[in-house]
């Protein structure tokens, strides 16, 4: 059972830190990577007090470091020992974090080796085994998702820093408070809860084409057999309302609808995705009066939707339901 107060102070720091990264990320289309070191800081005290508090051994302790050194492959490469001599600050730091997680690992696997794993997925093994086990599970979670970044899997880098963050703040469901309407009773396997986040914030993502189709429908914007390949994806803005937030250089949204030299003439067309150009500013004036020339009085537009947002979102399902797919393999 996690401890209440820790439990607390452990989602409101996380939901402060994502919902910074999300509006961030909404706004200016990207966050700082300052923002997940300092936010770092604080996830890692609170889980070292609440190991040390619970008397969870030296090897889970080390093991908090393990996964900060997995967390640092984000921003810089790892020390290197022929420049021993030329090391600063970071490096020293670096190298700590290095030495502590992998004396996690070895002292780990020497004093849990004879660990019954039938008796560990019923919960019968001791806690300071199932809960060195579970960082295991959280330290290939964050490999996981590190790498599934480096090889173009996820393609947004705040999204991956996000979701190791939160398996720092959540490393296993032993620091997550008992789900109020879990959708599982005493699942025999769940995933990691960052996991756990990811895919909850996927099922959001997925389901956000068929609210935006829905609301064009319902709007009179499907007016044409070309609206239903634009419905899934954007929304149609009258050319007077465009022109009103045309100067906000942060809006993060694109007019997808524009004008091309087809044939020597001027031709109008929607594109799928938003080109070099689709930028709402101030140097699309021209363009949305010439539109209105040629007799249009609305535009199709897009909005980035930042994963972010929807990993946010996801803090709170996954608070009060547990996983999803523990339901499905009950």
């Amino acid at each position: 059972m996690a401890d209440p107060l820790l439990s607390t102070l452990r989602i409101s720091l996380l939901v402060i830190c994502m919902f910074a990264a999300a509006r961030s990320d909404f706004q200016t289309l990207s966050v700082r990577d300052d923002h997940w070191i300092r936010w770092s800081i604080p996830a890692s005290l609170v889980l070292l007090l609440e190991m040390a508090s619970s008397n969870a051994g030296i090897e889970n302790i080390c093991m908090t470091f393990a996964l900060l050194a997995i967390f640092s492959f984000c921003f810089s490469s790892p020390p290197d020992l022929r420049n021993f001599g030329e090391w600063g600050r970071r490096e020293a730091i670096l190298s700590i974090f290095y030495s502590l997680g992998a004396l996690g690992l070895v002292g780990g696997a020497v004093s849990y080796s004879e660990t019954d794993f039938v008796d560990l997925l019923l919960g019968d093994e001791s806690p300071n085994t199932a809960l060195w086990w579970s960082m295991i599970g959280a330290s290939l979670t964050a490999t996981v998702f590190y790498s599934s970044w480096r090889f173009g899997l996820i393609p947004g880098g705040a999204d991956v820093k996000a979701l190791i963050l939160m398996t720092l703040f959540f490393p296993s469901w032993a620091f997550v408070p008992e789900q109020i309407y879990p959708l599982a009773e005493d699942p025999i396997f769940r995933m990691p809860p960052s996991m756990v986040m990811f895919v909850w914030a996927a099922a959001a993502f997925l389901i956000a084409p068929p609210v935006i189709f829905v609301q064009n429908a319902t709007r009179g914007n499907i007016t044409s057999i070309p609206d239903l390949k634009m419905a899934w994806h954007a929304t149609k803005k009258k050319i007077s309302e465009v022109s009103q937030f045309s100067e906000m250089e942060a809006n993060p949204s694109w007019i997808l609808t524009e004008i091309i030299q087809k044939n020597g003439e001027n031709t109008v067309v929607n594109r799928i995705l938003p080109s070099s150009k689709s930028t709402i500013g101030t140097e699309r004036e021209s363009d949305l009066a010439l539109l209105e020339e040629m007799g249009l009085d609305s535009v199709w537009i897009t909005s980035k939707h930042p994963f972010l947002v929807y990993l946010f979102l996801a803090i709170l399902p996954m608070l009060l339901l547990g996983d999803p797919l523990a339901y499905l393999i009950r």
